[in-house]
């Protein structure tokens, strides 16, 4: 069956000297492994599978095995720009998917928010002190594991255990305080367009820890560290 659909590259395995095995997450069906050949021929493909890059892609839908481009450029509007800081967060994103996805499972949903982050990315975006926030919070909605920010959490805390308003029994190292649920509501709304590097390393670092114990359990985002480093830089 021929199929057309818009991909994310995710991941890139040299296989031989101009070839490699790509990782796409499809919007249709999820995450398919590619053999990709002649990377470095005439028809400039290498340029075209970097990690983070945003494709559309004609291939035959096979049941299993790896599957084969018939055509591939890149999504309209789409012009791969390299500045190093949103690279580095591409990379952690790219991560993030990694640890989530499973091959032939669609993700509509998730496809979409990544879609319109790395577009964001690409486009030197101009929020980029808080995108990892309203992505990682996003990212929580739509794996099916919200966390509930209401006025109620707002007023006591949020309780990245139960994901739900903090009560007495709540550990603070597992809580966002008032304060900060407060923050995190006005960055969500679009009230505030940056915050205090603290604040959004804090905010960073309770939601990676929630997606660590409800998402991904036993595994961690080895990129975390790079990102903070970058979140305590002034933009």
């Amino acid at each position: 069956m021929l199929v057309k659909t818009e991909a994310i590259v995710v991941k890139r395995t040299p296989y031989t000297d101009h070839s490699a095995v790509v990782k796409l997450f499809t919007r249709e069906f999820g995450l398919l492994p590619f053999l990709i050949q002649g990377l470095h021929g005439k028809q400039n493909k290498n340029s075209l599978f970097q990690p983070g890059t945003l494709v559309e892609i004609v291939f035959h839908k096979q049941n299993k095995g790896m599957m084969r481009a018939k055509e591939v450029s890149l999504v309209s509007g789409w012009g791969y720009s390299h500045y190093p800081i949103h690279d580095q967060v591409r990379w952690f994103f790219l991560e993030l998917l990694s640890h989530v996805l499973h091959e032939e499972q669609p993700e509509e949903s998730l496809f979409d928010l990544s879609k319109t982050t790395f577009q964001k990315l690409n486009d030197g975006c101009k929020d980029l002190p808080i995108l990892p926030i309203q992505y990682l919070y996003e990212f929580c909605e739509v794996t099916g594991h919200g966390l509930q920010l209401d006025a109620e959490s707002i007023s006591l805390g949020l309780d990245i255990v139960s994901g739900s308003t903090a009560t007495s029994r709540s550990i603070p190292s597992n809580t966002i305080d008032a304060d900060h649920c407060e923050c995190l509501a006005q960055i969500l709304s679009g009230e505030i367009k940056t915050a205090p590097a603290k604040i959004r390393r804090l905010l960073v670092s309770k939601l990676v820890d929630y997606i660590e114990l409800h998402i991904i359990p036993g595994k961690n985002i080895q990129s975390l560290e790079i990102l903070q480093l970058i979140m305590q830089e002034p933009q």
